[in-house]
């Protein structure tokens, strides 16, 4: 059979391919197995929302969905625009009020932005490094540290999970050598914390769980009044939930007793935003100097793998008379994390410290 010819005698033109493949895609969205599996990812993601607004912190996987607050709702988001796409009005109205609770549950650390107060330009700045060294098999790379810490030039070094081979190997290498005033918690491995410092310290106490410390309080002697330095290091809730709330909340406890003026916190807190006993720990007064700086966004965990870190657990937190007009991520030599370089400014303001 031939082919039609217009009017003029030409052959029609064929259709353009990329109208054909907007119909294909168009057809295969409106199939019945596409729009089973888009009810199946928002039924799974109403699971999360409910299990998020009820219990967030009962289970291991509800703590962990809860921390991923950032990823745990992006498959929504393409079913709410196939839905818009095929004017399946059900399933956009459901997937909209899915995208509806994920930016409310971001939006207190969204919303947490705040300009570096006029005063911090003008204080005293101290650097500060914090990073949780440890890594699976033992692989962390000291040496990837050392020229971590030559490059940075802090003023003071946080290091979890650090064992005193690490320590003594930084030692050795020099990399300490500016920071002489030195502290170490020896705990069963990987639980071990170091600090280094320029400044003169004091050891005020440290709190233990089963054996296993977790968080370190120190005073730093610094030119301008004391300043309050805490390092943290919860448990893994994969580890045991029971065990990673109660360290939380005793962090959050102590910060309500002893109150959060000129007080820094850091560290792996193996918890997000998401998460009701670390949001507890920020509710006291503190300041995330992240999503201060409008980067909430900066995931710390896991480094590493394939995929980017998924999760923001490790953090910098500061309360009245501090500031850190910035902060910013490492690549972690060697370890699962990320590491943290904050630049603290310190009103010149002593007050008394417990």
């Amino acid at each position: 059979m031939r082919a039609r010819r217009g009017e003029d005698g030409a052959r029609p033109a064929k259709r353009p391919a990329a109208r054909r493949a907007l119909r294909f895609a168009t057809r295969l969205a409106c199939s019945r197995g596409l729009a089973a599996a888009a009810w199946l990812v928002l039924a799974l993601a109403a699971a999360v929302a409910l299990g998020r607004a009820i219990a967030p912190s009962s289970s291991e996987l509800l703590v962990e969905l809860a921390a991923l607050n950032a990823v745990a709702f992006v498959p929504v988001w393409p079913v709410l625009l196939l839905g818009v796409a095929t004017r399946r009005l059900a399933l956009a109205g459901a997937g909209a009020a899915l995208v509806v609770a994920q930016v409310a549950y971001a939006a207190p650390e969204v919303l947490a932005a705040r300009p570096v107060p006029r005063w911090a330009s003008a204080a005293p700045h101290i650097r500060l490094l914090d990073a949780n060294v440890g890594a699976d098999g033992g692989r962390t790379d000291v040496a990837g540290f050392a020229r971590q810490i030559r490059s940075v030039s802090p003023d003071v070094v946080l290091l979890e999970e650090a064992t005193p081979g690490q320590v003594a190997t930084l030692v050795g290498d020099g990399a300490l050598a500016a920071l002489r005033f030195r502290y170490e918690v020896r705990g069963l491995a990987p639980w071990g914390f170091a600090v280094a410092s320029r400044f003169r310290l004091r050891v005020v106490g440290t709190s233990w769980r089963g054996g296993e410390p977790y968080l370190v309080r120190l005073v730093l002697s610094l030119p301008g009044g004391p300043l309050r330095l805490w390092m943290v290091h919860a448990a893994s809730p994969a580890l045991s939930v029971a065990d990673w709330r109660t360290e939380l909340t005793g962090v959050a406890g102590l910060v309500r007793s002893l109150g959060s003026g000129r007080l820094v916190i850091a560290g792996d807190f193996n918890a997000s935003w998401g998460n009701p006993p670390f949001a507890g720990i920020v509710a006291r007064g503190l300041a995330d100097a992240a999503a201060a700086r409008g980067d909430p966004f900066a995931m710390t965990w896991p480094e590493g793998l394939v995929v980017p870190p998924l999760v923001r657990i490790d953090h910098v937190l500061v309360g009245p008379g501090l500031s850190v007009p910035a902060i910013s991520t490492g690549n972690g030599p060697g370890s699962d994390h990320r590491d943290l370089v904050a630049t603290l400014a310190v009103a010149p303001r002593p007050l008394s410290v417990r």
